[in-house]
């Protein structure tokens, strides 16, 4: 619900575990080919290094995993892949969480897209009328 608020089913610390769960079951199905390894790496080490952080701490892991994957693209690194796809997963964490965030009337982490409230109306349990 927009501008309202929707009860939390669960604890944050929850709620981000099956953010990264779901994240880490998509990573695996998306990246499953062998030329996919350091994508399916990056993907798993991003949602992994979310799942004991709340959402301070996840808006600064996305600037500094930010930071990180500008740095590889600079130096046109080897592992390029292996950093970006780190910093989208932190950003897809940060997306959905900032979502569940918004709707329950506190500050998001970042402005949750389409996708995200999606994601989050699944993860609480809200269903289309």
């Amino acid at each position: 619900m927009i501008n309202g608020t929707v009860s939390l089913p669960a604890s944050l610390p929850t709620i981000i575990g099956k953010i990264v769960d779901d994240g880490i079951a998509a990573a695996k199905a998306d990246y499953s080919r062998p030329d996919q390894k350091q994508k399916l790496e990056g993907s798993i080490l991003g949602f992994e290094e979310c799942r004991h952080l709340g959402p301070e701490a996840i808006r600064q892991l996305s600037i500094d995993a930010n930071a990180r994957s500008m740095q590889a693209l600079h130096e046109q690194a080897d592992d390029y892949w292996y950093w970006r796809c780190r910093t989208l997963e932190i950003e897809w964490v940060a997306n959905v969480l900032s979502s569940v965030l918004y709707v329950n009337g506190r500050q998001p982490i970042t402005t949750p897209t389409a996708r995200g409230m999606l994601k989050a109306a699944e993860i609480l349990g809200v269903k289309e009328k």
